[in-house]
């Protein structure tokens, strides 16, 4: 007999582990981290919040003003309430411009990590996810519905690295109740008509500004309120999502 102890087992990782930094199929390259971009994103969409939050007080303000001038001929007061709402409609503006850049990169990392993970069909593939983002509104959220849901199921760190069945599971239910915020908030300005979506227009007149506020103020609040509802969701979805993703590439 041989004094030489046996042979260790073979020690291979369980089935479906994906180490960080390593791929389901070496071909497709490695992780990109999400979780960074994630809280940047989820900070600047609470602070666009905000942001619009202050823009509906504003708006309100301005109708008041409107109403003054027009029945007074207070232009003072008007322009510099005016003055304030295209202030804040700039910054409002700046900040979705920032947050739709971090948004391109943080959805296009989730989805090259799709790919790692050998979550195949794939629909949307990381070059297209850039596209809806950006294009998104165009289709009244109804594609980017669609990429959510896709992203989210290929996220579920419950399903092994090659798993063909990954797309029976369920997604959240924040993804479908952004849908229906968003449907509902583009609803309510179609509801002002073409050219009541904003309250200024370049080619009118002081006295056709002052109307236009004073006539579609109600629907514009609305809007207003419902985009600050789908932000709050999505702000949460964010932070879901990257919670969810990090798990499945086993990211610190």
């Amino acid at each position: 007999m041989s004094d030489l102890p046996p042979p260790p087992p073979n020690m291979s990782p369980p089935p479906g582990y994906v180490a960080y930094g390593g791929g389901f199929n070496a071909a497709t390259g490695s992780f990109r981290r999400v979780g960074t971009l994630g809280k940047w994103l989820a900070g600047l969409i609470g602070v666009s919040i905000v942001a619009q939050a202050a823009l509906v007080l504003v708006q309100f303000s301005l109708k008041a003003a409107a109403k003054n001038f027009l029945a007074n001929g207070d232009v003072s007061q008007f322009n510099t309430k005016l003055a304030a709402y295209v202030g804040v409609g700039l910054v409002v503006t700046l900040i979705g411009v920032a947050q739709l850049v971090i948004l391109c990169i943080w959805t296009w990392r989730m989805a090259k990590n799709a790919e790692v993970l050998g979550r195949q069909p794939q629909r949307f593939r990381p070059g297209t996810t850039i596209a809806i983002n950006i294009l998104g509104g165009c289709t009244l959220g109804i594609l980017p519905f669609f990429m959510w849901r896709e992203l989210w199921q290929a996220s579920d760190p419950e399903v092994a690295a090659g798993d063909p069945n990954w797309k029976r599971n369920l997604f959240s239910p924040l993804i479908a109740l952004h849908l229906a915020l968003t449907l509902a908030a583009v609803a309510a300005g179609l509801a002002m008509g073409v050219g009541g979506l904003s309250p200024v227009r370049a080619n009118g007149t002081r006295d056709d500004i002052a109307k236009n506020i004073t006539d579609k103020l109600t629907f514009v609040g609305l809007t207003g309120a419902l985009t600050i509802a789908a932000s709050v969701v999505f702000m949460l979805l964010v932070r879901e999502f990257t919670a969810r993703h990090k798990l499945a590439i086993r990211e610190a």
